[in-house]
C-alpha cells in the first residue's frame, strides 16, 4: 500500500457531486489544459472537469473553461456531456458497465484531447473498521477487508473523508502479493484538509470511496508521488497521464462503492 499526499483538491461531500483539479508545480508561463474524468458503476457519476493551468499566485483553485465538446464513446454509441457550469461538464444518466470500455474526446479552443478507461469488475467491499486503540487526534488507523479476484490483475483506489470532506491523501493498492486473497489492511487517516488547526475527535465521521480502476489510471495516481519533486530543487515530472494531445489529468472508467464509520 502506498499513501500519497497529492494536489487534486476542490472536492465537495461525500456523496455529492465531485470537482476536482490538478495543481501540479510549472512555470507561471507554462498553460496547459487539465482535464479529469471519471465515470462509475453508478447513476449521476459520469463528470468531466475542463480547466487551465493557473500561477500559483492566483486564489482560486478551479477555474473553468467553458466551450468545450466533451464527448464518450462506447460500442458505437457517442454521448455528448453538456456543460452545467463553467468547466464542469455531465451526464448523469450515463451509467458504466464493468468490463466495457469507453472513450472519452475533449475539443477546446481548436485542440482535441483524447483518453481511453476500461472499467474494471467491482471488487466486493467486505468491511470498514477501526479499533479504539488505534485512535489519534492527528492521525486514526482504520482497516478495510476485500476479497481480491483471482486470475486478473486488480487495482484499488481508496479515497479518504473526514465529515464529509475529501481529504489531500490517498491510498493505492494492487494485488501483485495477494492475487486471489481476502485483504484486510490498515489504512490511514490524517489531518489533510484546508483546516490544519482541527483534530480528530470522538463521534467524527470517517468514510472511504473503494474504486476498482484499470493500470493507466493507477499508473497516473501512483506518478503524482512524484510530480511534487524532490528538495533539490530539480523540475518535477508530470504525473503519466492516459490523455493524449498534451493535457494534464485523466480519465477514468472505475467501480465505487461507500463505506462510513463513526470514530467511538
Amino acid at each position: 500500500m502506498k499513501n500519497i499526499t497529492y494536489l487534486l483538491l476542490l472536492i465537495p461531500l461525500l456523496f455529492g457531486s465531485c470537482e476536482k483539479v490538478i495543481d501540479l508545480k510549472y512555470k507561471d508561463n507554462e498553460v496547459k489544459y487539465v482535464i479529469e474524468g471519471t465515470l462509475t458503476n453508478e447513476p449521476g457519476s459520469c463528470t468531466v472537469l475542463l480547466s487551465k493551468t493557473r500561477n500559483f499566485k492566483d486564489s482560486n483553485p478551479f477555474s473553468g473553461l467553458s466551450g468545450g465538446v466533451v464527448k464518450i464513446e462506447n460500442n458505437g454509441s457517442v454521448y455528448a456531456l453538456p456543460e452545467t457550469s463553467p468547466g464542469v461538464y455531465k451526464l448523469p444518466t450515463l451509467v458504466g458497465v464493468p468490463g466495457q470500455t469507453y472513450h472519452l474526446t475533449v475539443a477546446v479552443e481548436g485542440e482535441i484531447f483524447s483518453a481511453s478507461s476500461t472499467m474494471p469488475q467491482p471488487v466486493p467491499f467486505e468491511d470498514f473498521y477501526m479499533k479504539p486503540k488505534d485512535f489519534d487526534t492527528l492521525r486514526t488507523i482504520t482497516y478495510v477487508k476485500y476479497k481480491d479476484p483471482a486470475n486478473q490483475t486488480n487495482f484499488y483506489w481508496f479515497e479518504l473523508f473526514v465529515n464529509g470532506k475529501r481529504q489531500r491523501n490517498f491510498s493505492l493498492m494492487n494485488d501483485q502479493f495477494t492475487p486471489g486473497q481476502e485483504v484486510n489492511t490498515p489504512i490511514i487517516f490524517e489531518n489533510k484538509t484546508d483546516d490544519l488547526s482541527r483534530n480528530f475527535k470522538k463521534g467524527d465521521k470517517l468514510g472511504l470511496e473503494m474504486h476498482s480502476i484499470d493500470a493507466s489510471v493507477y499508473l497516473y495516481l501512483f506518478s503524482l508521488s512524484g510530480a511534487e519533486g524532490s528538495d533539490n530543487g530539480a523540475a518535477p515530472a508530470n504525473p503519466l497521464s492516459n490523455l493524449t494531445g498534451g493535457a494534464l489529468g485523466f480519465f477514468s472508467a472505475q467501480t465505487t462503492e461507500k463505506r462510513t464509520l463513526v470514530i467511538p
